[in-house]
């Protein structure tokens, strides 16, 4: 019982925090804060639950998942994954920050953002569209691999040169 009064009282801070802040940014926090209730509540949706990702994170991969990126995300999430696109200001809620998936550990993240990216947002009364039909497993991959690593513009081993 203490775990789980915990957990409301954690997903309860970041409500107060945008309400405080005011009105504009609560639509952000409340979409977000849906999606994230219910993984810790009931985990990631099945069959999407048990997804990893086995192929390696090569710089073809990421070259691969900038593009897709580019093409289908940063509209609204913004090249950094801010949310902060050219499309994301006339939509409510606003698009979520990415940047938070960064350091998440590659089994959790896995399963979570293949589930948004594949799903959308519609359940949580979000525009986010559903990719799922939309593009291939590959290509979802890739850009779940390019977030992880951090959004780059350039490939690590050329931000290395």
């Amino acid at each position: 019982m203490k775990g789980y009064a915990f957990a409301v009282m954690l997903l309860c801070l970041p409500l107060a925090a945008a309400t405080a802040q005011g009105g504009e940014l609560l639509p952000r926090w409340a979409a977000n804060i849906a999606r994230k209730q219910q993984v810790i509540m009931q985990g990631v949706p099945r069959p999407y639950n048990s997804l990893r990702d086995t192929s390696p994170d090569t710089s073809v991969k990421l070259r691969r998942g900038a593009y897709v990126f580019e093409t289908h995300c940063s509209s609204c999430h913004g090249w950094n994954g801010q949310g902060s696109g050219p499309g994301a200001f006339g939509l409510v809620p606003a698009p979520a920050d990415l940047e938070w998936l960064t350091g998440t550990p590659k089994t959790k993240a896995d399963p979570y953002v293949y589930w948004a990216i594949a799903e959308g947002g519609d359940q949580f009364q979000s525009d986010m569209p559903a990719f799922k039909n939309t593009l291939q497993r590959k290509d979802i991959w890739s850009v779940v691999a390019y977030i992880r690593a951090g959004l780059p513009r350039r490939m690590p081993s050329e931000a290395a040169q």
